[in-house]
């Protein structure tokens, strides 16, 4: 007997790679070993895939195991003793590159390659072969590819999945149904979700990266987590997102990565879990919400280093005046806007130089007010771009007693730090490393 089979709570990509996988093994049943996602869960209560229960499969009678979207025995529950049956062969189709303890009966006919979705590897093997699909299937294995490549804009999408996307649409694919099914609004559950997460998260400056850890109690949004994480990204505008949600008997890590060198994959394997560099998960059991937040955070900043951009601290925009003002009128709007220090732009509003109330003041008490401030601006001050390092930018105001650095960005100016904007941050990682 074959049987096609996918991860616990599998997603759509685990659901449309076994569709798919049926065509190259039409008689083999389809099973969900450990259940689907919610949204999993509604397309199936409403759409009839033919599935069958775990319980009505005898697995003694298994001789071929066919696994889509894992490779990994612990994450397909009661099937894992069939996985590692040296009788039992055992065909993989996986975008995941993580070990795994199944290489002894592992068919030649496996795939394990690394492409935006397993969804794709199976429409691939399918066009090889010249297998047809109905417009229905290839709606179905749509959903996979389009929620795992984030409609095609994760940094893990390859030209092989445009190519697989390219092959559905001609078959009939109906991407309306592809958009309602997995762009649906955030329900009341899911909305106190994201709001716990607000409130209960931290952004630690990672190799130049931002990446949020989050926890929530909330767990009344069990199936729609992965989601809410994805939006919780996209709100802050980070590079990665790793969360901590407390439910019955378990503590639920999710991780979602806009930037591949940040591997959240890694991180859930730390705890168990699995998944790839730019979405993973794993379930904790045997420790608290604050224990496993704490080792999130852990394994972060050991595996990478700490760092803070001046493009992070900065202020912007910037006020900035014109080579030209006079002195008298540089003084009046310093006094309007309650500013002490006035960045001096030329006409191609190219930065050229600054000029404090110091002297400001001076150029008055002298009666210089028609003066042009490019006559008393100072254009020896220390400079700095967006991607240099805080501490750096830190040692510079220290040393040279500089209360105000422009970030200059193609001559232009982009941002300021100053010792207000210094003495910020400084505090708040003081207040984060007391906590």
């Amino acid at each position: 007997m074959d049987v096609i089979a996918t991860h616990s709570n599998a997603d759509f990509d685990g659901l449309a790679s076994m569709v798919a996988a049926r065509k190259l093994f039409p008689d083999a049943k389809l099973v969900l070993p450990g259940g689907g996602q919610e949204t999993v869960r509604n397309f199936l209560a409403v759409h009839d895939l033919d599935m069958t229960k775990l319980k009505d499969i005898d697995i003694s009678q298994i001789t071929r195991l066919v696994l889509v979207d894992t490779q990994d025995p612990d994450r397909i529950g009661p099937l894992k003793s069939c996985a590692q049956n040296p009788a039992v062969e055992v065909v993989v189709f996986d975008h995941h590159l993580e070990p795994t303890s199944i290489s002894v009966n592992r068919s030649k006919q496996s795939v394990i390659e690394s492409v935006g979705a397993s969804t794709t590897l199976l429409v691939e093997q399918l066009r090889r072969r010249h297998i047809p699909v109905t417009p229905f299937e290839a709606t179905v294995i749509a959903l996979g590819l389009y929620e795992e490549t984030g409609s095609f804009t994760f940094t893990s999408t390859t030209s092989r999945d445009f190519e697989a996307g390219s092959f559905l649409v001609a078959a009939g694919a109906d991407l309306n149904m592809v958009t309602e099914t997995l762009h649906r609004p955030l329900d009341p559950d899911a909305v106190a979700l994201l709001n716990d997460f607000l409130e209960h998260s931290e952004v630690h400056y990672l190799e130049g990266r931002k990446v949020l850890v989050a926890t929530s109690t909330v767990d009344r949004c069990r199936g729609e987590a992965a989601g809410v994480v994805h939006r919780l990204a996209e709100l802050q505008g980070v590079d990665a997102v790793v969360v901590a949600v407390m439910m019955a008997d378990r503590v639920q890590v999710i991780g979602r990565s806009r930037r591949p060198e940040i591997d959240v994959g890694w991180i859930a394997r730390e705890f168990g879990g699995g998944g790839h560099a730019v979405a993973a998960a794993a379930a904790v059991k045997g420790q608290t919400l604050v224990e496993v937040k704490e080792k999130v955070v852990r394994l972060l900043t050991t595996r990478y280093r700490p760092t803070l951009l001046a493009q992070d601290v900065m202020t912007h925009p910037v006020k900035a005046i014109d080579v030209e003002t006079s002195v008298t009128e540089a003084g009046q709007r310093m006094t309007a806007y309650g500013l002490n220090v006035f960045p001096i732009v030329d006409e191609k509003d190219h930065y050229t130089g600054l000029v404090s109330r110091e002297s400001i003041q001076k150029a008055l008490f002298h009666r210089l007010g028609k003066m042009a401030v490019r006559d008393i601006m100072q254009t020896d001050a220390y400079l700095a771009q967006p991607d240099t390092s805080f501490q750096e930018i830190e040692t510079a105001m220290i040393e040279r007693n500089q209360r105000f650095v422009p970030i200059i960005q193609d001559n232009k100016i982009v941002g300021v730090i100053t010792r207000t904007d210094l003495l910020r941050t400084l505090h708040d990682d003081v207040l984060r490393i007391a906590r």
